[in-house]
């Protein structure tokens, strides 16, 4: 039976194809074919529109403590304010006396070079931070003025350094109040106009004073104006003597008498010099349209329109009022105060009331020279002295007001020789 059933098996797989047999059978699968090479790329499609704008990130700063992007303008710049504070006077009297003999009574505490010379000076002076003796010390002390009325004594005194600097510098901490919130050094912000205040009032209503004192007012020194940014440089830039009480009836002199070098604001505002009975003192326009600013600080384009930190007078600020100006010699102006002083100078020299150690006479050394030891001259002979030194040690020959520059001189000269100089009183 098995036999039967196997032979019926095959034969059911038989199949009749032309006559012959032929038997159907699936073969194994085959391998698969190759991968044919690949098409040529298609054309660009059109571009989709711009996505928007991603939020702006924070500030880039360098590794390793280098500065940012941000700090190159307008400080770090190559006419930056930094580089144009190298070229200063401020400057180089900080590098000229650096560790040098001066320093240590520039910033000495109970000295009073201190209150212009130390690096914090105006800091400490703006928080009524002065040294004094007795009961009270400068009445306006919070806009600028520095000498007192010693209320043990009685006598002109003048207030003293009261804080700790170890460095002499007129430095940007200075003059602008630098804090952890608003240094870029330290936030990694962007300098914006008005992020560094000013250390000493500024504002609309805050005046500066000088110390020359009104008649009877005791020991008060006297407002010149609100002058905005100005009172920053006014600060330091006057006599230190209150020449209201310092030339009295009868004076003593010496080579360290009369106002201290620098006195710029004693004559810019035609209020500072000793004045003479029965004469009148006027101004010129500069001290009524200008302030130190707008000569010495204009906006410099190329930087941002900060102003310049050269401190150097710009004679473009000049020519807007003298189109032709080519110098600061204006109408003649600084040379006819260089006679003047001149002519005053010689008449001082013949009394023996100053001595000139740097040069002869006319040869351009006057803020140099000083007063030799006398006793008992008169207020006016005194005076004589004071103005020609306030004029001389000004600076820039008069121009910071030439009308009062020359009365002074013109009053001075009458004063020493009794009879008038070939230089006319404005």
């Amino acid at each position: 039976m098995g036999t039967l059933r196997t032979v019926a098996f095959f034969a059911a797989t038989f199949v009749v194809a032309g006559g012959a047999l032929v038997v159907a059978c699936t073969g194994p699968t085959g391998p698969a074919g190759q991968t044919g090479m690949t098409g040529p790329t298609g054309s660009q499609g059109t571009p989709g529109q711009q996505g928007p704008a991603g939020d702006a990130g924070p500030p880039g700063v360098m590794p390793d403590g280098g500065l940012s992007a941000s700090c190159l303008s307008p400080c770090h710049g190559f006419g930056g304010v930094v580089e144009q504070y190298k070229t200063s006077v401020h400057y180089a009297a900080y590098v000229e006396n650096l560790n040098g003999g001066e320093v240590a009574s520039w910033t000495g505490s109970g000295q009073a070079c201190g209150n212009c010379h130390a690096i914090d000076a105006l800091e400490q002076r703006a928080a009524g931070n002065v040294l004094f003796n007795g009961d009270a010390g400068p009445s306006n002390v919070f806009f600028g003025q520095m000498e007192y009325a010693n209320s043990s004594n009685g006598k002109l005194s003048e207030s003293t350094y009261a804080g700790a600097a170890k460095v002499a510098a007129v430095y940007c901490t200075t003059c602008h109040a630098v804090t952890d919130a608003n240094d870029p050094h330290k936030t990694g912000n962007a300098w914006t106009p008005g992020s560094f205040p000013f250390q000493v009032p500024v504002d609309a209503g805050d005046p500066t004073y000088i110390e020359k004192s009104l008649p009877e007012a005791g020991v008060t020194g006297q407002s010149i104006g609100v002058l905005a940014e100005a009172n920053t440089c006014i600060w330091c830039h006057r006599s230190r003597k209150d020449v209201t009480n310092y030339i009295t009836a009868s004076n003593n002199t010496s080579q360290y008498w009369g106002p201290h070098e620098g006195p710029q604001a004693d004559v810019y505002s035609g209020k500072g010099g000793y004045h003479y009975a029965n004469k009148t003192y006027g101004t010129s326009t500069h001290q009524s349209k200008l302030t130190c600013t707008d000569c010495h600080m204009p906006p410099v384009a190329s930087n941002q329109g900060v102003p310049n930190h050269s401190f150097y007078a710009q004679i473009s600020v000049c020519q807007n009022c003298h189109a032709d100006a080519g110098s600061f010699d204006v109408i003649g102006g600084e040379t006819a105060v260089k006679s003047a002083l001149s002519q005053v100078q010689t008449a001082l020299l013949a009394k023996g009331w100053i001595t000139n150690p740097n040069g002869p006479v006319g040869s351009g050394t006057w803020a140099t020279d000083q007063a030799t030891t006398q006793s008992g001259l008169t207020a006016d002979q005194a005076g004589a002295i004071y103005d020609y030194m306030l004029v001389a040690r000004g600076g820039a020959f008069g121009v910071h007001n030439p009308v009062y520059a020359k009365e002074l001189l013109y009053d001075a000269y009458v004063a020493i020789t009794g009879s008038a100089p070939t230089f006319l009183r404005p």
